[in-house]
């Protein structure tokens, strides 16, 4: 791992979500992310999560991974899961919830990779950063 990269696993379960919140914005204020930004991010970070939660696990047991880096003014997000994985037959990755939707408004990139057992998100964003 990086310097300035961190790497969550985390038990699924909607509990967990203010605990990676907390962490992530530690994180965010140690590495300096303008605070409008930074909200931007934890939004992102929530609904992810969530659905990692609600649609990876379908509540049942399962680990959320997050992995987040900073590197020049660029914040590269990754939230994953080794649930379910997506469901292509009732959304196509450009549709999806409004969890989705948010993620694609405030990231600069954002994927959606279907692996063998799960889901990978994937965004970057450039930020301000505050001294």
């Amino acid at each position: 791992m990086k310097e300035n990269e961190i790497k969550l696993t985390i038990p699924s379960s909607l509990q967990n979500i203010s605990i990676i919140r907390a962490m992530i914005k530690a994180y965010f204020e140690h590495e300096h992310v303008d605070k409008g930004d930074s909200f931007q991010l934890l939004t992102v970070i929530d609904e992810l999560s969530t659905n990692v939660v609600e649609h990876g696990y379908k509540y049942s047991r399962g680990n959320i991974i997050i992995r987040i880096e900073k590197e020049d003014h660029v914040i590269s997000l990754v939230v994953e899961d080794n649930g379910i994985g997506f469901d292509d037959s009732k959304l196509s990755k450009e549709e999806g919830g409004l969890g989705l939707q948010i993620a694609r408004n405030v990231a600069d990139t954002f994927t959606i990779e279907k692996k063998e057992n799960g889901t990978m998100f994937r965004l970057k964003k450039k930020i301000r950063e505050v001294v």
